[in-house]
């Protein structure tokens, strides 16, 4: 082999940095060798391209002035990637741009040294005539230098650059002193009180240091700038204030052109500053702030500078506008664009092309050996070291490699400069601030990085003569710096390194797989192209072999690499932490399966998703009705349940066992009425599998938050589990008893015919209250609803011979437990013993309740309550009611239903049983009438009456009340009992409705008649002056023929007509009442007073007067009596009316009730007499003479002397005040006006 130091070209083995333009060379102390030392480094290595002859030119014509026609302004853009030349570019401004060092040169030597064969003169001439006219200063600045030291600001920056150029210190606080001490006397003896201050201070050595060192040093500056400060000033505090400086971007342009001033007033020419600052975009990174602070400087450039200050800014990109999406990931640049109108492009070299330039340019030697050995060599390179199914591609391609650039690339291939590009960009976009990355400036990296991998590889014993450089390589390489980028994943390969389960190969594999998920758009990370990264050998295995060796890696490293199941990204991931717990979890679940377990949490996970794919049938016809009726299905596993809820309550049960899945049961038994359902064998090992690959997960997870990523393991476990199953039992088998069916639907078919009796329909599954409550509904002769005809409800009129399956059946167990029973059960007893006979009674016990109406309808059955009470059929369909009632068997029906309908309680359409409920009913209902009315008549005597007489008539008629109730209550009994006397007890029912109808009548008419005599025996109790003796004779004979009376039954037809013939007195009575009422009335004149005073505006009632003004001694003496004479008349006046009507009747009861009351000794009856009535006129006059034709609220105030004399001496003092007063006398008073 050709030696590896024989390979190359010989290469500078410092590997020269970058070009920038702050480097510095060991200065010579000539300064015209040291310039000749920068001109040689930076001028006679510099090649004008096109955009550099573009940008020199443009930007001489605007130092010169000739920019009339061009775009204004004084800042300048130069952008470009790594390998553009855009720092050497400024830097030879730099030099071109130093007016006091050109001044010291051959301005033509010094051009032909950048343009040697003077193919730009035109451009010298602008250079030479700008210089001619300007003295032109350089300031540069490397913004680089700046990063990741501390914050600082652009205008920090700019300021130390000036104060530095001006010969002060670059530290700003130092600057800030020296520019305020620069103006103070001492000055100039700075140097001598720098070591008198140090040796003051006990520093040792002290005259060994100078001014310059108290600019460099913080440790010197703090002992002597306070010092010197209070020598000046005769205090040390005004250091704070001279080094407090409100630095920002206007302060620092201002510097600049106090700078440039203070040039230009010791030069003949004008002079101009020209600020360099170079990577511009680097230093801002992800700073908004410094963003901002750029912008607002290239403003104060153009506005303070107005054209002598000239900024050119070097960046790594153009400035862009705003586009929708970037905005959130990366600075909005484009607020520069008019701060910047000057943009130039200068086009890069491509990563690659200045790789292999610099760093792998082969010797004619080495080409020929590569040409040799290396393409011939057992695998070729060419076709094997090509990446597959390519995406985003790179240049040179990722899926072709050309011989030529195989030769030029070695130990390279082609495209891997620009694939470590790009995988260096992208993990530089992984930290937070990607400028703060050791890859910064990705292109620059990757020069040093294959330089370094070059090295390594020519220094590599272990390797193979021919070997290549791989992305393990890469790998390895840059592991230390991934650490401080992606530390989560590196801990991961190194977690895979120390694991003993694992190889050399699968770690090579896992480095390989976390380096091409950062580039998923281009290389996929199939088995193939792992397989590419991690060929190293052209003498080694053929890709296929490794292929499979990947595969193999791939399935060992599952705790560490997960398929990604993200919609985007890479295939393959590196996993996490938790992931790895999590996942060694289940390998353990994996090893010990526990199909218990597993069929359990199958149920509770998959199943519900499975079993609509089965295409189960949702009906099955049944019977010969030709309907289809709703199914459910109980299925199991291998014997163990499912818990699935099924949706359809009432429909079929179809019992189903899938056997198979487990492989711990292998049961043969058969049960009635069961579909048995084998999964198909080929592929059970696999389904198996999958079912534990899913159930481990599941379990591992089950108690832990999941994160995502195995979440959607999991999610895409079940998806497989489900799909293998549900194929497994659509070629499954089937078995019913002995019949083995073909197809799931014949399988269903004969499953429900074996699994029901003949006294069944599936309509008796859907029966709910709701459907008891329409039987409920139905008129006596209504036809049945078809559900009910399904299920063989009886009608009224059937016989047992000509009833259905279901009926018979059910008639059947139901007689058969009564007669056990002493023919009598309670429905809750009843129904827990027949369905312990059939037990599927209990699922349809509203269907049974069905059929047992229709059963009582029909007279075979009885419903009582629980104290035998006969109830209807109906009272069976209210379900929640079945507690409270019993059934009985029912007596011979034939007689007794003629009896019911001869006597009107039932139409003959009307079953035994409602004939019964019927006659219970209207028994009831006699002795509630019976007992209401008696306590209605109890209330009359003992609130409303008071003639003993008449209290001792009403008595007997309650009495008589009492007793029917008592003879109703005493028949419930013998209705509810076992050998009840039907005709008896239906006879005195009737009878007794028929009396009870008749005397309720009666009462309701006469009740006001007594009330009458009442109220007229009360006057004998009262002494009135106008009542004449023959009214009083006419009540003594009155009460004497109610004595007589005593003794009768008032409250029959009969004995009412006798009653009311022997009260004659009573009409006599009433007779003497009118008239001597009406004799009062003319002798008195009473009607023309209470005429007068009805509707009186002032006899409103007391507390709708006026508070103030209508005194109490007016009230009681003329108002007060005035209202009570009007009231009592009218009363009285009612009272007379009601008592005289001589056919009273049950509307006059309320009048006569009232007139009660008024027929007492409270009644002022008195206040009807003459001297009385011609009292209250007088009252009425004056009332009318005082206050007629007002209203209460138009007067100030009315009152009686001498009782309202204070508050009347009151109102009219104010009166007196207020208005001139008028007095008008009338008789008993005045009215003042």
């Amino acid at each position: 082999m050709t030696p590896m130091e024989d390979l190359f070209e010989k290469q500078d083995a410092t590997f020269e940095e970058s070009i920038r333009i702050d480097r510095k060379f060991e200065e010579d102390e000539d300064k015209a060798a040291h310039r000749d030392q920068l001109y040689r480094h930076y001028l006679d290595t510099y090649h004008i391209t096109d955009a550099s002859e573009n940008f020199l030119r443009d930007f001489f014509t605007r130092i010169h002035g000739h920019d009339e026609e061009m775009r204004k302004g004084a800042n300048h853009w130069l952008y470009g990637y790594y390998g553009s030349g855009k720092s050497h570019l400024l830097t030879v401004l730099n030099l071109l741009t130093a007016s006091a060092d050109l001044e010291e040169e051959d301005r033509e030597e010094v051009w032909n040294r950048l343009d040697s064969d003077s193919a730009y003169s035109d451009l010298y001439e602008t250079w030479s005539s700008m210089l001619d006219e300007h003295h032109l200063v350089p300031l540069p600045i490397n913004l680089l230098k700046y990063q990741s030291v501390r914050e600082q600001s652009f205008s920090e920056i700019i300021l130390q650059a000036v104060y530095q150029a001006r010969g002060l210190s670059n530290r700003l606080d130092v600057a800030f002193f020296e520019e305020w001490y620069q103006n103070q006397g001492t000055w100039d003896q700075r140097d001598e009180l720098t070591k008198e201050v140090l040796k003051n201070e006990g520093v040792p050595n002290a005259d060994q240091y100078s001014w310059d060192d108290v600019q460099q040093y913080r440790t010197l500056s703090d002992l002597v700038l306070e010092e010197l400060v209070e020598r000046e000033t005769g205090t040390a505090d005004g250091l704070a204030d001279i080094q407090r400086q409100d630095i920002g971007q206007r302060m620092a342009v201002e510097a600049v052109e106090s700078y440039r001033q203070d040039l230009e007033a010791e030069s003949e020419k004008p002079v101009k500053i020209v600020l360099l600052v170079d990577e511009v975009t680097l230093f801002i990174g992800g700073d908004y702030q410094r963003l901002s602070e750029l912008n607002a400087l290239a403003e104060s450039i153009d506005t303070i500078g107005e054209g002598n200050i000239q900024m050119v800014a070097t960046a790594q990109s153009q400035i862009e506008d705003v586009r929708p999406g970037l905005a959130a990931k990366q600075l909005d640049f484009g607020i520069l664009k008019d701060r910047f109108p000057h943009q130039y492009h200068l086009p890069s070299h491509h990563v690659g092309e200045i790789v292999q330039r610099r760093l792998l340019k082969k010797t004619e030697a080495g080409t020929d050996w590569v040409e040799s050995e290396a393409l011939t060599a057992r695998v070729h390179p060419t076709s094997t070291f090509v990446y597959s199914e390519v995406g985003q591609n790179t240049e040179p391609p990722l899926n072709r490699v050309k011989e030529k650039e195989f030769v030029q690339f070695y130990p390279l291939l082609p495209y891997q400069p620009a694939l470590f590009l790009e995988i260096l960009s992208n993990l530089r976009n992984e930290l937070a601030d990607s400028t703060k990355s050791i890859f910064s400036g990705t292109a620059r990296a990757i020069l040093a990085i294959v330089a370094g991998l070059r090295d390594r590889w020519m220094r590599d014993e272990s390797k193979d003569e021919l070997s290549l450089i791989s992305l393990v390589d890469f790998y390895d390489l840059i592991r230390y710096e991934l650490e401080d980028i992606i530390p989560n994943e590196i801990e991961v390969l190194e977690e895979i390194e120390a694991d003993e389960d694992t190889t050399d190969f699968d770690l090579k594999v896992a480095k390989a797989v976390l380096l091409l998920s950062y580039v998923p758009d281009s290389v996929p990370q199939n088995d193939a192209n792992i397989a590419v990264a991690v060929m190293d050998d052209l003498n080694g295995q053929p890709r296929t072999t490794v292929r499979n060796q990947v595969q193999n890696s791939l399935e060992n490293l599952d705790k560490y690499i997960r398929p990604n199941t993200a919609e985007d990204g890479p295939l393959l991931r590196i996993t996490d932490r938790e992931e790895r717990e999590i996942i060694e979890e289940a390998r353990k679940n994996r090893k010990n399966p526990d199909w218990d377990e597993i069929i359990a949490a199958f149920d509770t996970e998959l199943w519900a998703d499975i079993s609509p794919r089965l295409n189960l049938p949702t009906s099955v016809p049944y019977g010969g009705d030709g309907d289809n009726y709703p199914i459910s299905y109980n299925f199991s596993i291998d014997g163990q349940p499912l818990e699935e809820e099924d949706e359809h309550e009432s429909a079929l049960e179809a019992t189903v066992v899938i056997r198979g899945v487990r492989p711990d049961v292998d049961s043969k038994k058969v049960n009635e009425g069961t579909i048995y359902w084998s999964v198909k064998e080929d592929g059970l090992d696999d389904l198996r599998s999958q079912l534990i690959e899913w159930w481990s997960f599941h379990e591992a997870t089950a108690e832990t938050e999941t994160p995502d990523t195995i979440a959607r393991d999991v999610d895409d476990a079940a998806d497989r589990v489900k799909s293998k199953l549900a194929s497994a039992l659509k070629d499954g088998s089937y078995k019913v008893e002995s019949q083995e069916p073909r197809g799931l639907e014949s399988a269903v078919k004969e499953c429900i015919n074996r699994a029901y009796p003949s006294f069944f329909h599936p309509v008796m599954l859907e029966v709910d209250q709701s459907y008891l409550s329409e039987l409920k509904r139905l008129i006596d002769d209504e036809e049945y609803p078809e559900w009910a005809q399904k299920i063989d409800v009886p009608t009224p009129d059937a016989e047992v011979s000509t009833m259905g399956t279901i009926a018979k059946e059910i008639r059947g167990a139901v007689g058969r437990t009564l007669v056990d029973h002493d023919n009598e059960m309670g429905l809750p007893a009843l129904f827990e013993k027949i369905t312990e006979e059939t037990p599927f009674y209990g699922e349809v016990k509203p269907a049974v309740t069905a059929v047992l109406w229709g059963l009582c309808r029909a007279g075979e059955f009885r419903p009582v309550a629980e104290d035998g009470e006969a109830l209807a059929a109906d009272e069976l369909l209210t379900l929640s009611q079945q507690m409270e009632i019993k059934l009985r068997t029912a007596p011979s029906s034939t007689s007794l239903k003629e009896q019911f309908i001869d006597a009107g309680i039932i139409d003959p359409i009307q079953t035994v049983d409602e004939g019964i409920v019927a006659l219970e009913e209207l028994n009831e209902s006699v002795k509630r009438q019976a007992r209401t009315l008696a306590e209605t008549t109890e209330v009359s005597t003992e609130t409303e009456l008071e003639s003993d007489a008449l209290v001792s008539l009403v008595a007997s008629f309650s009495n008589a009340l009492s007793e029917l109730a008592d003879s109703a209550e005493s028949r419930a009994d013998a209705i509810a009992a076992d050998d009840t006397d039907w005709e008896e007890i239906i006879d005195q029912v009737a009878s007794d409705e028929e009396w009870l109808t008749a005397v309720e009548d009666r009462w309701d008419s006469r009740e006001s008649y007594l009330l009458q005599l009442d109220g007229l025996l009360r006057f004998r109790e009262l002494e009135i002056d106008w009542l004449s003796q023959s009214f009083y004779d006419a009540l003594d004979q009155l009460s004497q023929q109610l004595e007589n009376e005593s003794g009768r039954e008032w409250w029959t037809q009969e004995g009412w007509q006798s009653f009311d013939q022997s009260l004659d007195a009573r009409l006599t009575a009433i007779s003497a009442l009118e008239e001597d009422w009406s004799a009062q009335v003319a002798e008195t004149n009473a009607k023309s007073l209470v005429t007068e005073l009805e509707g009186h505006q002032w006899l409103i009632p007391p507390l709708q007067l006026p508070e103030h003004s209508i005194h109490d001694g007016f009230q009681s003496g003329y108002l007060r009596p005035l209202r009570h004479f009007r009231d009592t008349h009218e009363s009285i006046q009612v009272c007379i009316s009601a008592l005289t009507n001589r056919e009273p009747g049950t509307h006059d009861e309320r009048t006569l009730k009232r007139a009660l009351g008024t027929v007492s000794s409270t009644t002022d009856w008195e206040s009807l007499t003459e001297d009385r009535v011609d009292t209250y006129r007088e009252k009425y006059e004056t009332v009318e003479q005082l206050v007629g034709g007002t209203r209460p609220e138009e007067i100030e105030g009315v009152g009686v002397l001498f009782g309202d004399e204070s508050a009347l001496k009151g109102q009219f003092e104010r009166l007196v005040k207020s208005r001139k007063p008028t007095i008008e006398q009338i008789d008993g008073g005045v009215i003042i006006k």
